[in-house]
Formats: C-alpha cells, structure tokens, sequence
C-alpha cells in the first residue's frame, strides 16, 4: 500500500462529487496560520486552462528555467472500468499506442523521441492511463505530433496483440498455473494485507478475487475499449516547460482538437460500501518461508471528494513519527513502524503496521493500538501537529522543482480545474488544521467496530523449514537403509532356499 497515491479523477467523478469539493472550498481559501505562500513554487497554481469544442481539457504552465517541455496526456479509462476478468484491457493499450503507426514501427518511434533529446513512458492506474513524454523544448512540436499519431493512428494486429499478452504477463511474474489460480480464488496463497483489503472494499469493483491475467482478453476488447474511450472528451492534456504558448496552443487545436468527439465513453465506476463489522485477517500460505512477522489496523475513509482528505493526510504523518519514536526508537521492536495513507477517487485506506519477531508480534500490536487509542481520546499535542504540517510543506517545495514534478501536480489536480476552474491552495488548507480537526477524523474513520486487524505471519520459520528438512532427509534415508536391508534380506533368503534344494 503506498503512502501517497495518484489522484484521477473522471468527469463522471466530478458530477457526483463536485458539490461536496465546494465544501472544502472554503477551508482552502481561509487565512493561514503557517506562510503558506512560502512553500508553493512561485506561480505553481497560476496555469492557463481551456477546453476545446470537442471536449479535450487543455493545461499550460510557461516555465523557463530549463531547456525542457514535460507532456502529459491523460485517458480517463482504468482497470476498474471492465470486469475482472477484462482488467488488464486497458493495460493493453497502454503497451499497443508504442508498437507502430502506418507510418513508423515500434522501433523508429523509439529512435524518433530519443534522437531530439526526449524520453517517454505510460503508466495505468485504476481509474485513468497516462501517456508522458520529457523533451527538449526546441522539440515539443515533434512531441506533440508523435503522440496525436500514436493515439489517433496506432495499428494494432493479432500479432502485437499475442506479444503484447506476453509482456504484460511478464509484468504480473510470469504465468501462472490453473491450480495457482484455483487456490488463490480459495484464498490460498493470498497474503494478509490483500485479504485486508478485500475486507475494507467488500464487492468486485476494486479488488478482484483471482490472481490479474492476460489471458482472457482479445483483440474484439482491444479495440472496442480503444474506440470508447480514446476520444477527446475523456481526455486532458498538461504541458508545462519553455514554450510559445500561443503556437502550441494552435498545434493542439490542428490535431488534439481535430478529432471526433464520442458519447459512447461510458464509466461504471461502483464504489464498494464500508465494512459494517471488524474483523481479523491472516495470509494463508502467504508468506511461506520467513524469520519475521507483521501486524496492523487498516481502516477505510472517503475519497478524493472529501473534505476530510487534508486532515487524514496530516494525521497519517503525525502518527507515522509516532510510531517510529515508540517502537523503533524507544522500544527496538520493529524496524519499520509506520503509518499508511492512500486514497483514489471515491475511496482511500488508512493503515498502521509495523514488522517484528514472531514472539514479539502482540507486543507491538499493542503498542499500535495505544497510540490510535490516544487520538481517539484526546486531540494530538499542537507543537507536533504544527512539526507535522510543516513537514508536509517543506516537502511539496522538493516535488515540485522540475518540470515534470510540476506536471505530474497538475495530473493529480485535475479535478480542481474541472469542478472550480482553477487549482486549490494546497498549503493554506493543509496550515488551518487544528488538533480538533485531527480528532474528527480519527473519531469518523479509525472506528474499531470497522477496522481490520491484520497479522503476516509466515507458515514456516526458517529454523522450522531447515529442521523439517533435515527430518525429511533423514526419514528418505532411512527408508533408503530399510529397503535395502528388506531386498538383501530377501536374497539371502532366497540364496539359502536354493542352496537347501540343491542339497
């Protein structure tokens, strides 16, 4: 589970969730107690943002202090628009846009970006696909028209498609076998932390109760998917850098704003309910070898839309020092404390776990549960809540020095520009926390008659698995002796027969 996770967020999303966004608004606009202003890159939220006739969102921070231009192309498709056994459809065409137009292969579009200086990548979420290009700003223009080309001209055959199964298959850690699949749908081999998350996201809608595979995907999916949702108004697209503002803006609308527009996109996002009773999970032959062991709590919260969001992020810093001090510094009981904070659109996950020796595990279990208890008791202490803000801060000052920190930014905070047209103040909203706003928090969310308590314990230790394999060794032996004492036995036996007869 990440401690921070990226932010997509659909246009479906926004209508549904952009009158509780306004909520928060008001918060973010308050004065502040920390400067807030001195943390933000100088003109972080002042970006130019417009939407084209056909519905693709535009976004264009002019940025000077480096010979590069970051481009990033957002689809508004992920893993949980199809069912679990279509999830890696997206993931699909994620590897297809790289493999060759009508006019270039896979190779010369690989030797196109890197000969002018650039590089290039996509990445799949559950809820959107992102196509990034960095490139020197002289070049942006190629930029531009090789990604128009390979999302408006990509030529996908039965052949890349069998070798693009491959690949991905390869991403997931090889094929897998039916029996491992048919296990792992009975919850053997599944560890701890996922049967958590089962638990915390009842439903198929997020977690799926098989291994993820390829192989149930076809070329029909590929290309329906493709038609769906790769149209400009399921799409945005963010460059910032050292650029003319008004010849790039003309290129975009030449070939971004050329295309078709489509109301066949469709998202079927279902959110699952909260758990509505704790419980305890355990991973079942998962791990099987280890020396060591891990225990937690994980709690699940609102999403992207809440106004809350700002608060848990807080808290799950203050808590993660927290954890440390105690039972890594003052205790010496784990090496890895620490809190866990990630949220997606329409839901986010709380944790706090720590890793420990087998004979220490409730010891430190424990310890987790005070600490979560004390803030559900009392507010945090002020002077480590403010350490805490202000950790925040200082580190958003590092993200977001180059261009394609800045970028990645404007990706995760689409939905500000969407639903306000204009970025938040992230700062202001995250220095007004107080101790009282970090209670309530803990008080809606880190409820124990809806947390999961979770133990990683391995099947065997590795004084356990050598011992049982010394008594295997050593019984095969034996056996081995046994045997050959029953066959020698025998032929003397047999040899004294046939000595008698013949007497």
């Amino acid at each position: 589970m990440p401690k921070y996770t990226r932010l997509p967020v659909t246009r479906e999303w926004i209508r549904r969730c952009g009158a509780v966004m306004l909520a928060s608004l008001a918060l973010c606009w308050a004065s502040p107690t920390l400067a807030a202003g001195n943390y933000a890159p100088p003109g972080l939220y002042d970006v130019r943002y417009l939407t084209l006739e056909n519905g693709l969102d535009v976004v264009l921070k002019k940025r000077t202090h480096a010979h590069n231009v970051a481009v990033r192309l957002v689809v508004d498709v992920g893993h949980r628009y199809f069912g679990c056994d279509k999830r890696e459809t997206t993931h699909f065409l994620e590897h297809l846009l790289f493999t060759g137009t009508s006019r270039y292969s896979e190779a010369e579009l690989d030797r196109l970006i890197e000969d002018h200086g650039g590089s290039w990548n996509a990445a799949t979420s559950e809820t959107e696909t992102e196509y990034q290009i960095d490139i020197f700003d002289s070049y942006l223009p190629l930029a531009i028209e090789t990604l128009h080309e390979i999302i408006t001209d990509t030529v996908i055959t039965p052949a890349k498609i069998e070798q693009t199964r491959e690949i991905i298959r390869q991403e997931l850690g090889g094929k897998t076998s039916a029996l491992r699949r048919w296990l792992y749908r009975r919850g053997i081999g599944k560890s701890a932390l996922t049967k958590s998350r089962e638990a915390l996201l009842p439903g198929t809608g997020i977690v799926c109760p098989g291994l993820d595979t390829p192989a149930n995907i076809a070329e029909g999916d590929v290309k329906q998917a493709y038609r769906d949702y790769y149209v400009p108004n399921n799409m945005s697209m963010i460059i910032v850098g050292n650029f003319d503002e008004t010849a790039v803006l003309r290129q975009i609308t030449d070939t971004f704003g050329r295309m078709a527009t489509s109301n066949a996109t469709t998202h079927n996002l279902t959110t699952p309910p909260y758990p509505d009773q704790a419980r305890e999970v355990s991973g079942t032959f998962s791990p099987l070898l280890g020396s060591n062991a891990a225990v937690g709590v994980a709690y699940r919260t609102d999403g992207l839309g809440s106004p809350d969001l700002y608060a848990l992020w807080v808290l799950y810093v203050y808590l993660d020092r927290a954890l440390y001090e105690r039972i890594r510094v003052a205790e010496g009981l784990s090496y890895s404390p620490e809190a866990m904070y990630s949220w997606d659109v329409d839901y986010g996950l709380f944790a706090a776990v720590a890793d420990a020796e087998l004979g220490k595990l409730d010891v430190v279990g424990a310890m987790i549960d005070e600490e979560i208890d004390k803030l559900r008791r009392r507010p945090p202490d002020n002077d480590e809540l403010e350490n805490a803000k202000r950790r925040i801060l200082l580190a958003r000052v590092q993200g977001y020095e180059s261009n394609a920190g800045v970028a990645s930014y404007y990706v995760r905070n689409l939905h500000e520009l969407r639903i306000h047209g204009r970025l938040l103040d992230h700062e202001t909203a995250i220095a007004n926390l107080t101790p009282s706003d970090i209670q309530r928090v803990v008080s809606k969310y880190l409820r124990e008659d809806r947390q999961v308590a979770l133990r990683s314990v391995p099947t065997l230790t590795y004084t356990q698995f050598f011992a049982l394999l010394i008594i295997t060794v050593i019984g095969i032996a034996a056996l081995g002796v046994y045997a050959y004492w029953r066959v020698a036995r025998g032929r003397r036996a047999h040899a004294a027969q046939r000595s008698s007869g013949a007497g």
